[in-house]
């Protein structure tokens, strides 16, 4: 069994304490519907990294017989393609983690458009997004552009059985291994997953350590590589269709200051990726001595949106706010709460200059420790 290690400022290390779950609902179903990144996103699509809407925690599945609330699924969620996921939790000492609980859950995502119309999807969404930003706050920074087409989305998916289902677990045993195995090289729209959750424990300190197991490239290829959204395929962006696409969306001003910031961020030694999204083109700009996910999103209709959320809590991430963000005039909101803020068109266009003027001096500072330590090290 692998281990977890912490490692002193002396250079020695020590093993981190296993700690097995007593508590189900508290130790993992509390923890995963407060930190829903656990199921990571980035390992189940390295390209474009899930990320996750929270419908609702004890998702109700009534019984076909009486109409009644009779079963429920631990959480329904989506990702930012309104793929629907199950996801149920359960400990290792519990034997029901095998094939009793897979046939459940498969009769639920088979059924799932019996039991819920968007409607009422929706109407748990709204409730379980009751905080400040509301559902239509989150989804924006998902990338949504319309909350009607979405919901419509995840509708269209159950009925398509293109859906996920997800074991969350602290360790999973080998017979439910071999199950999830199977069963994902089987199917070419569903995708079945095992995550591991192991936690340790160390001066007070509780580490989670999420592993996503079941899904080799094999099993990738084996995927369809549409997804049925409303009869529309994923689209790959690129800088010409990018640009094209914000061309009929804002006024020639502001494409050419959209495309002044974009040139600058790459002449700063930044790099571009582009996003899928059906109708709305994205620009993910990164740094590579920082984070292999984007520091900020640009959108095609004039959005920007920082990703503080995939960032380390560290020194690059606190100057990005502080002497980047706050120092340029932008509010930024209390990041506890909303990781990964967007600025509107209007607001940060205004404040380009300013905002690409530090952006420079950041990036510059941060090449500058990365070549000062890699001196060091030779």
């Amino acid at each position: 069994m692998s281990q977890v290690y912490v490692v002193g400022g002396d250079g020695t290390s020590a093993p981190m304490k296993r700690v097995r779950c007593r508590n189900e609902e508290k130790e993992l179903q509390e923890l995963l519907e407060r930190n829903l990144d656990l199921l990571p996103g980035d390992q189940i699509s390295p390209d474009n990294p899930r990320r996750w809407l929270l419908i609702k925690r004890e998702m109700p599945v009534p019984d076909p017989g009486t109409g009644m609330d009779r079963w429920s699924v631990d959480f329904l969620l989506a990702d930012q393609d309104g793929i629907p996921t199950f996801v149920e939790c359960k400990r290792y000492a519990d034997t029901r983690a095998r094939r009793e609980v897979v046939g459940q859950m498969i009769e639920y995502a088979a059924n799932g458009h019996h039991y819920w119309s968007k409607e009422l999807i929706r109407d748990f969404a709204e409730a379980s997004m009751a905080g400040p930003d509301g559902l239509a706050g989150v989804l924006a920074r998902l990338g949504i552009d319309s909350i009607d087409d979405y919901f419509e989305k995840i509708q269209e998916n159950l009925r398509e059985s293109q859906i996920r289902i997800v074991f969350f677990l602290e360790e999973a045993p080998p017979e439910l291994r071999s199950i999830v195995d199977f069963l994902n090289r089987q199917m070419e729209r569903s995708e079945v997953l095992l995550v591991e959750a192991r936690q340790y424990t160390s001066a007070g300190i509780k580490v989670v350590n999420p592993v996503l197991f079941g899904y080799t490239e094999a099993a990738r290829q084996i995927k369809r590589q549409v997804n049925v959204v409303s009869g529309k395929a994923r689209r790959k962006w690129n800088e010409g269709s990018f640009f094209e696409d914000a061309a009929s969306r804002l006024s020639s001003t502001e494409v050419a200051r959209v495309r002044e910031f974009y040139e600058a961020c790459l002449n700063m030694g930044c790099h571009a990726g582009w996003g899928t999204g059906v109708n709305t083109a994205s620009c993910n700009v990164r740094l590579a001595s920082v984070s292999g996910r984007s520091l900020f999103s640009i959108w095609s209709d004039g959005r920007l949106q920082f990703n503080f959320g995939w960032l380390d809590r560290g020194e690059f991430s606190k100057r990005l706010l502080d002497d980047v963000l706050i120092a340029a005039g932008f509010e930024v909101p209390d990041l506890e709460k909303d990781s990964y803020p967007i600025y509107p068109k209007d607001v940060w266009l205004a404040r380009k200059d300013e905002l690409q003027s530090r952006l420079a001096k950041l990036v510059s500072a941060q090449a500058e420790s990365c070549e000062t330590l890699a001196n060091r090290e030779a």
